[in-house]
């Protein structure tokens, strides 16, 4: 954990200690993941994985308007340490009031509605290290200030992020590693801004309920989350390349009887960040040099969830249909943006029962090369307290798509969780 984070954390617990709450509320969940993939790497690349996860979360109320939560994220690497992690994904403090709330602290938020990519949510960085496909459930907390302020049926969130917080990249004996475990990546990543990970970070957002309909509107000044990946001629690691952008973006979810229709778009402008020549090497070997800093590009997502209530007992089928696009149509991995063309077709199962078993079935398939990314994932809990979740991947990608170096990469994982 870096020096601010160390101190953010030190001034909230005696914060928290010099005061008498007037409630608490203390949950803690202890979590064993096991990932093991059918097919072997290559190189030194491991064929099984292992990390065990603890997460306290403690909520204290101090008055009708101030609290603190305390839940970071501690995770132990049985197989290999680089996935040990200390994570402050939330630890703040807040005060809230009728009209408006202020939160300050390391917090972890959401944007989006889609079921196959939330491509407009932005504001926390991500660890790519155990679940590349599906990262979204691994966010990392960010260092920011919240206003948010409340007007009739309208919400306006305001943010500030002082310190930017990079990507956890796969290492060369990680299965989801960029390069089939060629290379690793550079302790050292390159930024267009001179302030480096110091660059000031804005973002707003508004939102609000319309009939059946939640929409929102954002707009972030800042950091693209994920980089851009480059190699050098002769280099023995990957450069990585955060560069500055301004993304606009909206977000809808509308429920019209038993159809549910969610959709996001964005355009980001790339021209802040300026240009970033450098020397690269091609997939065919060639030596080409570059502006590294990605064009201005629209993406979308969007589709439909229509759901059949009571198909067998008490359990509901759904099923998903959902189309991804991007404006920049490219086959290489320097910014890694793979779903350009695609359809998503799913089928979730909701058992409706005690546990809240439910199974969900979906893949993505390139409109063009036909890959295909599919996924299987079920979760239980049992006896109120343990949570079982089981996870199958399978890709087949065409050579000349980027998920191509996923193509060996099939995985079974298996998850146990206990929150007491």
């Amino acid at each position: 954990m870096s020096t601010r984070g160390s101190i953010a954390f030190a001034l909230l617990l005696f914060c928290t200690s010099n005061a008498t709450a007037l409630e608490h509320d203390l949950r803690v969940t202890g979590t064993t993941h096991v990932s093991v993939f059918p097919q072997s790497g290559e190189g030194d690349q491991e064929d099984a994985f292992a990390f065990t996860e603890l997460k306290p979360d403690l909520a204290l109320t101090f008055d009708e308007s101030w609290q603190a939560i305390i839940a970071p994220r501690f995770r132990f690497g049985v197989t290999n340490p680089e996935y040990n992690l200390l994570s402050l994904d939330d630890v703040y403090a807040e005060y809230a009031s009728d009209r408006f709330e202020v939160r300050v602290g390391y917090q972890t938020h959401f944007w989006g509605a889609a079921e196959s990519a939330n491509i407009v949510d932005i504001l926390n960085q991500k660890d790519f290290v155990v679940d590349f496909f599906d990262p979204k459930e691994n966010k990392l907390g960010e260092p920011a200030v919240r206003l948010r302020l409340a007007l009739g049926d309208n919400r306006f969130d305001m943010y500030h992020f002082s310190y930017f917080t990079p990507a956890s990249l796969p290492d060369k004996v990680n299965r989801f590693n960029f390069f089939d475990g060629r290379l690793d990546f550079s302790d050292d990543p390159l930024y267009t801004h001179g302030a480096e990970r110091l660059r000031q970070q804005v973002a707003l957002r508004w939102d609000r309920t319309m009939g059946s309909a939640d929409v929102g509107l954002s707009y972030f000044n800042g950091y693209e989350k994920f980089p851009v990946i480059n190699v050098r001629p002769g280099a023995l690691e990957a450069d990585t390349l955060y560069y500055e952008m301004q993304q606009f973006s909206g977000d809808l979810q509308m429920s019209l009887g038993s159809w549910l229709v969610k959709g996001e778009a964005l355009f980001q402008d790339t021209s802040s960040g300026g240009t970033f020549m450098a020397s690269a090497m091609t997939s065919g070997g060639q030596v080409v040099r570059r502006n590294l800093v990605p064009k201005n590009h629209t993406a979308f997502v969007g589709g439909f969830e229509y759901t059949f209530f009571g198909v067998i007992g008490q359990s509901d089928v759904g099923v998903i249909g959902e189309y991804l696009y991007d404006s920049e149509q490219r086959l290489d991995a320097v910014a890694f943006r793979p779903f350009q063309n695609d359809v998503f077709g799913g089928i979730r199962w909701a058992r409706n029962n005690a546990g809240d078993g439910e199974l969900l079935v979906g893949g993505i398939i390139d409109v063009k090369n036909q890959t295909q990314v599919w996924r299987v994932e079920y979760s239980e809990r049992y006896f109120d307290r343990l949570k079982l979740s089981a996870i199958y991947d399978h890709v087949e990608a065409d050579p000349r798509d980027p998920i191509a170096i996923f193509d060996n990469d099939n995985r079974l994982a298996i998850e146990l969780s206990y929150t007491y």
